[in-house]
């Protein structure tokens, strides 16, 4: 008897929980798993746009729209859906720093059931348009007062020409050479790096090499150089 009670109640409780979802349901029209392609590093923002709905009976209220990074950004165009009532949520990705397969991932927080997380997984491929070998400039050697220096190879991996317009370092005491400015496509140029630091500080920043190439405008190089005495 106990078992035949506990079996009623058990159905009851499962037709409930059916009926609440039922009523009240957030989708993600896209699904939990979008795309954004293959971008440049460096280059535009991307852009995605997801579309929620309520299916269900209820008004859900969305409570946050959060993501997995700092260089991730989402925001929902409305808080409170009535039934069937859509809304959509922006989510702007920054690529900078970021090379290969790029998994993030957007969290949505929304009133039914109760504090339910809905999660979207997005996925993409950074890749180069000028592509730096080594992808780092790291100076090994560098002490107060004495000349370091260290080599980056730069290649242009795209079907047209681009000209490196320019290059910004982090600190005075880091100076430059170019071999060539315009790349053909195929072409390679050596850029060159020296530094002969007049104290102990540290050198840790970026490098950002501008070009012509609308795929990747910047180009960005981490650079460190841990400086001791003589």
């Amino acid at each position: 008897m106990r078992d035949i009670f506990l079996a009623i109640c058990t159905g009851v409780l499962m037709a409930t929980l059916a009926a609440g979802n039922a009523n009240a349901q957030l989708r993600v029209l896209e699904g939990d798993k979008i795309s954004f392609g293959t971008v440049y590093q460096t280059g535009a923002l991307v852009h995605q746009v997801i579309t929620l709905q309520n299916s269900g009976k209820d008004s859900i209220t969305i409570k946050k729209v959060s993501t997995s990074c700092g260089c991730t950004a989402a925001l929902a165009s409305k808080d409170i859906l009535a039934p069937g009532e859509k809304t959509e949520v922006k989510i702007q990705f920054n690529p900078t720093g970021y090379i290969g397969d790029v998994t993030k991932y957007i969290y949505i927080s929304n009133s039914y059931p109760k504090d339910q997380l809905m999660t979207v997984k997005m996925t993409g491929y950074v890749a180069y348009a000028l592509q730096p070998t080594p992808g780092y400039v790291l100076f090994n050697n560098a002490r107060v007062g004495k000349l370091d220096s260290a080599e980056v190879t730069l290649s242009n991996t795209t079907d047209a020409p681009m000209t490196i317009t320019g290059v910004d370092v982090p600190s005075k005491e880091i100076t430059f050479r170019l071999s060539k400015k315009t790349l053909k496509p195929g072409e390679f140029a050596n850029l060159d790096f020296y530094i002969k630091p007049t104290n102990s500080r540290d050198v840790d920043g970026y490098i950002t090499v501008h070009t012509t190439s609308d795929k990747q405008p910047q180009l960005q190089i981490r650079v460190f150089a841990g400086l001791v005495g003589n």
